[in-house]
């Protein structure tokens, strides 16, 4: 598993119209093969030195099953769904990307059990 991060500083008067068009881009993405899930977080000019405090600052972060998935994604779907915020928004957005590659997952160990003992009460047969 892996994450497909991109990071976009988008113009505050073109915003809410990117904002509407991000969700449905997001769902469109979603129908890929391979695409597990995203989530989508804002991120605060002062908490991060960044510069454009009159811009807002989004990430996506997508979760892909492996590489070969996002290679497909790569070469046979983004060109077209990143030309239709092009044509849409122009100059007013940039873009960053990452390829994160999952190296440890670490759970709470309270949580582990309790998610354990539902696993376990659901597993059992029903009793007549």
């Amino acid at each position: 598993m892996l994450i497909y991060e991109v990071n976009l500083t988008v113009d505050e008067d073109v915003a809410a119209g990117f904002a509407g068009w991000l969700s449905d881009h997001i769902q469109k993405v979603m129908t890929i093969k391979g695409f597990s899930g995203a989530q989508w977080f804002f991120r605060t000019p002062g908490e991060e030195g960044l510069e454009g405090a009159d811009k807002k600052h989004w990430t996506v972060h997508y979760m892909v099953e492996s590489k070969e998935h996002l290679d497909d994604y790569l070469s046979n779907h983004a060109a077209g769904l990143r030309q239709e915020a092009i044509d849409r928004f122009g100059g007013k957005f940039s873009v960053e990307r990452r390829i994160l590659h999952l190296l440890s997952v670490a759970v709470n160990p309270e949580e582990l059990a309790r998610f354990e003992k539902l696993a376990q009460q659901d597993a059992e047969p029903a009793k007549p």
